[in-house]
């Protein structure tokens, strides 16, 4: 059963170079087809540079030409890339009631989580077209895959989300979260529901408050300063998916 996990891994970091350059490329306003080339001296890259993490180890982290370092999030993304496929994977083919449709829409959201987590967090922004269309897909598969109830429930677990958001924002007049946060809330409701999306940004305010003070107290950041917040709602999200039942079980035997 280990090849499976090795073939995912394998797709995974090969989707997470292609990641890469949609991280890059969107927010610069960029075209994500043509060649890869080298952030600083613009050589196209070789196959042999583009083998997702062994081409950046075996390089020693330098481009062959100009010799510049590689910036660390490539391998980085490709590698969590391979691991969220492989823990997909493994979450769809748990039970022993194997669903490819779902595999597929899943690691659709995960490619477009990733991708959210990585821009806000270097660019401070949210690339919001790949959150709105994200959302379209997760509705057309609740709509098709899910009973009108459970549709029902997931659709009105995306605009609670989306207006405890939207109420943020409106309170704080955009200071402490950004607009697009509020859409990613709304992909987090109509992929997890009430329930887990609940715990999703629960587990985001609490790891993102950690990390705050965190911050401060190693002076890396002054109280009153901002952090990107899409990361802490991924985080929360990939937890939420994966382990929201023990959970939320634990927390109930606590009382």
């Amino acid at each position: 059963m280990v090849l499976p996990y090795l073939i995912f891994f394998i797709l995974g970091s090969a989707v997470g170079s292609f990641l890469n350059v949609v991280i890059d490329r969107v927010p610069a306003g960029l075209t994500i087809l043509g060649r890869s080339y080298c952030d600083r001296c613009r050589r196209a890259l070789s196959v042999f540079d583009l083998v997702p993490i062994l081409s950046f180890f075996i390089l020693g982290g330098r481009c062959r030409k100009c010799k510049k370092p590689i910036s660390r999030q490539y391998p980085t993304i490709e590698g969590l890339t391979g691991l969220i496929f492989v823990a997909a994977f493994w979450k769809a083919a748990s039970g022993g009631n194997f669903n490819l449709i779902y595999l597929i829409f899943i690691l659709f959201i995960f490619s477009i989580m990733i991708i959210v987590s990585a821009v806000d967090f270097k660019f401070s922004l949210i690339p919001t077209s790949l959150v709105f269309a994200a959302s379209f897909v997760a509705l057309f598969f609740d709509y098709f895959f899910k009973t009108s109830p459970e549709f029902a429930g997931f659709v009105i677990a995306a605009f609670l989300l989306a207006a405890f958001f939207g109420l943020i924002v409106f309170l704080t007049k955009g200071k402490g979260m950004g607009e697009g946060d509020i859409i990613l809330a709304f992909l987090i409701g109509m992929v997890l529901g009430i329930r887990d999306g609940t715990l999703a940004v629960f587990l985001a305010f609490l790891i993102g408050a950690t990390m705050a003070i965190f911050l401060i107290l190693a002076g890396r950041k002054r109280f009153g300063q901002t952090i990107p917040f899409a990361p802490f709602l991924v985080l929360g999200f990939f937890i939420s998916l994966f382990f929201a039942t023990p959970i939320i079980n634990y927390y109930f035997r606590l009382f």
